[in-house]
């Protein structure tokens, strides 16, 4: 279906806008008169994206209580998404009813907004009636169980540490790594976080990004991560300085929200099922580089051990399952064998920065495609590991655009089947 379909219809929901038409009045009409077969969701997103570019002074009204025949200079214009924001990072938590009261709108307006808040990256949720935003802890409600990938074989990336946003990423490593992964088959690539660069991580850090808001960093993930894949995203400390220093933003959900092929799995570690009872475990740590790059990735399998010890031992596996244990953080690349698990330190995508240069520390660019199978008893039969390096490109970010057309998008992406 071309957007000939859906002709005039920007048209139409910027002229609602400015008389103050409701959403959900939009809604009833665009379904009869323009035969939208969009979801809901998809088209508030639109709506709230035309109101955004309006001017204050092109809305004649946006009160509920207020009537068309008044005289426009009587009314005071009133942002209702900006004001609901504005209480609840003010309030961190609020009723949802005495909200309702404050903005003149039913619960169901309150709900919505909560939803668009959160798929843009806001770490705010909606719990027995009280409206919370956390700027501390990730919420993760929202994250569906993870569905197995493959049967019995599967080949996939790891790409690591991709610190969009800081002015040592590598993309055009990434880029190179992309094409390998594309010729050996590969449909799905796991990071184990970091995947903005973030803000105020250490000091003199804003000296080291050529993108300092959780906005512009995401645009450039939006504009410049490698299509083609399924990426399945653990966000890490990095992209964790967004939700403490930036008032509860989440950049994972927001990139999310942009791109059908990026999959936010959560923060710190995530369990995917890979094949049949073969799970492979991301993790970021924390910390620095220990004296032996081995220990922290030791440390790590044991406590996987342990977990798995302890699961089948309360009933909840009859058999350990973790097979993979795939770390971030420490920008290195190491792999072992230990016992039935295959650990590996993941490198990074992302060069040496003056914080690495003042620790003395040389980044491992570089990703992993691995190949796996099982044989007939389910047991994990053989893989294959190896690690794709590349030469660091200094200021690589320069030879790229990071700017994402977000009305591009949308007429792209939604109006058009």
């Amino acid at each position: 279906m071309t957007g000939i379909r859906y002709n005039g219809l920007k048209e139409y929901i910027l002229e609602q806008l400015k008389l103050g038409t409701p959403v959900r009045e939009m809604w009833d009409h665009v379904q009869q008169d323009f035969n939208y077969e969009g979801h809901y969701k998809t088209f508030t997103n639109r709506v709230y994206k035309l109101k955004a570019k309006l001017k204050k002074s092109d809305i004649e009204y946006t009160h509920p209580t207020k009537e068309k025949s008044a005289p426009t200079e009587a009314f005071t214009y009133i942002d209702e998404e900006t004001e609901f924001m504005n209480i609840v990072t003010s309030a961190k938590t609020v009723n949802m009813y005495e909200l309702c009261d404050k903005l003149s709108c039913p619960p169901k307006r309150i709900k919505e907004l909560v939803e668009h808040y959160r798929s843009k990256g806001s770490e705010i949720v909606l719990r027995n009636d009280l409206i919370i935003l956390s700027d501390d802890i990730i919420i993760n409600d929202d994250i569906a169980p993870f569905t197995q990938l493959a049967e019995t074989e599967i080949v996939f990336g790891i790409a690591s540490d991709l610190h969009f946003g800081s002015n040592a990423c590598q993309i055009t490593a990434l880029n190179k790594f992309a094409n390998i992964c594309k010729k050996e088959g590969v449909k799905h690539i796991f990071v184990p976080g970091d995947i903005v660069s973030g803000t105020r991580v250490y000091p003199g850090h804003e000296y080291d990004i050529y993108a300092h808001s959780a906005e512009e960093q995401e645009a450039s993930v939006i504009k410049n991560l490698p299509t083609g894949f399924d990426w399945y995203c653990l966000g890490g400390n990095h992209d964790y300085t967004f939700i403490k220093k930036g008032g509860g933003h989440n950049c994972l959900k927001r990139i999310e929200s942009e791109r059908e092929d990026f999959h936010y799995v959560g923060f710190d570690e995530a369990t995917i099922p890979i094949l049949n009872g073969v799970d492979m475990k991301l993790w970021h740590p924390s910390g620095g580089v220990p004296y032996s790059v081995s220990y922290r990735l030791q440390k790590g399998v044991e406590q996987v051990a342990y977990a798995e010890l302890y699961n089948i031992i309360a009933g909840n596996k009859t058999k350990p399952t973790v097979r993979f244990l795939m770390c971030g953080h420490l920008h290195i690349q190491m792999q072992a064998m230990f016992g039935s698990i295959f650990g590996a330190q993941c490198g990074t995508f992302e060069g040496q920065t003056n914080y690495l240069k003042r620790k003395g520390l040389v980044p491992n660019i570089g990703g992993y495609v691995i190949k796996a199978s099982l044989d007939r008893n389910g047991q994990l039969k053989k893989f294959d590991s190896p690690f794709y390096m590349f030469d660091e490109i200094e200021n690589d970010w320069q030879s790229y655009s990071h700017s994402y057309d977000t009305e591009k998008s949308f007429e792209k992406g939604i109006f058009e089947k």
